[in-house]
């Protein structure tokens, strides 16, 4: 038993460093990526063409990642990735023009979609291997509060080192990278999913086929892309919202940034303390979009400032106890041999489904307004709830007979 206490303690502290140094080198990369850019000459049409060549050679690549990290290992994929993404992240820090930075996004875009949803898989299976899966409804919402805090850190580090050179922080984000993707090569053994076809792009059309035809992954996709929808309407509109419309100092907003993300630290901690206290998983996640949706609420229905960061400091709250524990409850749907393959699937489709919600918002905030954006968020929210309960039901109805089952044959 203290053997079994010692190896998930180290595989916890693994994880969570793999997930916090990405979280750092991240929010280091995305605290000056545009102005970086800007400042070599890239002007914001230029700037929208690697944007768009970002997306979707992301999506492309995120797709068939997870079959390649079932069948070739999960950490191996994994350390691939960081290796990867940390070369896009360095030549991204010298680049001078416009094929340089595209360049440098296809190879980012190639290293994020390997690490996408390999090292949870490791991760989890390893948890199985001890006998210990339900530890995961624990670790990993705890795990996202560490990774959120890392993520102030890196924003903090980033407008420090910015200082001395605008690259630094994205040629620090570039070695943290490498440095991370050795480290991940060096720790453990693998672990892999299940093959069924000799070919990779056979692999890819029957894991594809069975995706299509598992009705629980088409809910729990639905469910994601509802929550996503979401997402997308806070992200796009609460800082010209509260410029344009509130009047509050642009100068501010790095400030509230930095506030949000210490406010989903905080709140994946609570929904660890509330999970070892043995409250359902589902109830936990329900208190926190019924919170997220009143945020959103309060945040758009209100021309007060004071009350539009308070509802922004809900929303980010209540996000934190969805997000945090909903990834780990999730995992209870997904096939132990296909894991990674159906995350990275999930991640792709909801990156596509993102593309048009993000369109449709831009032309509905045109024609309607701000407030029609925050109510849509707020109804994606409550319709992502009801997708959940569904799921849920689900799970109780395939516990029961599973459970009735092993009577009858006992």
């Amino acid at each position: 038993m203290k053997r079994t206490g010692q190896a998930h303690r180290q595989y916890s502290f693994f994880l969570g460093t793999m997930l916090c140094g990405y979280s750092l080198a991240d929010k280091m990369y995305g605290a000056v990526f545009i102005v970086l850019m800007s400042m070599r000459g890239i002007d914001p049409l230029q700037i929208s063409i690697i944007f768009a060549v970002s997306s979707l050679s992301l999506a492309i690549f995120d797709y068939p990642s997870g079959n390649l990290s079932d069948l070739y290992g999960r950490k191996r994929l994994t350390a691939i990735g960081f290796i990867i993404w940390g070369g896009g992240l360095t030549v991204f820090a010298f680049a001078g023009n416009l094929a340089v930075y595209i360049v440098s996004a296809v190879v980012m875009s190639l290293g994020v979609a390997l690490i996408s949803g390999s090292p949870q898989a490791w991760y989890l299976d390893k948890l199985e291997d001890l006998g210990m899966p339900e530890y995961k409804n624990i670790a990993l919402p705890r795990l996202n509060g560490y990774v959120s805090a890392f993520a102030v850190a890196g924003a903090l580090l980033a407008s420090l080192s910015s200082n001395i050179y605008l690259y630094l922080p994205v040629a620090i984000a570039g070695a943290v990278a490498v440095g991370l993707g050795l480290y991940v090569w060096l720790r453990f053994s693998d672990n892999y999913g299940v093959r069924t076809e000799a070919g990779i792009f056979k692999e890819v059309y029957i894991t594809t086929i069975q995706f299509a035809r598992n009705k629980l992954m088409r809910f729990i996709l639905l469910k994601s892309i509802f929550s996503h929808a979401a997402l997308l309407a806070f992200l796009l509109s609460w800082q010209v919202y509260g410029v344009n419309e509130l009047g509050l100092p642009a100068g501010s907003l790095g400030g509230l940034l930095t506030v949000f993300m210490a406010v989903i630290s905080l709140s994946s901690f609570c929904s660890s303390f509330l999970v070892k206290r043995r409250i359902p998983a589902v109830r936990i996640i329900c208190t926190g979009m019924v919170i997220s949706a009143a945020g959103l609420l309060l945040a758009g229905l209100s021309a007060h400032p004071g009350i539009f960061i308070a509802g922004l400091i809900l929303y980010e709250f209540g996000l934190g106890l969805e997000f945090s524990l909903f990834s780990a409850w999730v995992q209870d749907f997904i096939p132990r041999g296909k894991r990674a393959t159906f995350t990275s699937g999930l991640s792709a489709l909801q990156s596509l489904a993102g593309f048009a919600v993000t369109l449709l918002l831009g032309v509905l905030a045109e024609r309607f307004g701000y407030t029609v954006i925050w109510m849509l968020g707020a109804v994606s929210v409550m319709l992502s709830m009801t997708v959940l309960l569904f799921l849920n039901k689900r799970h109780i109805i395939m516990d029961t007979a599973h459970a009735e089952a092993e009577t009858a044959a006992g």
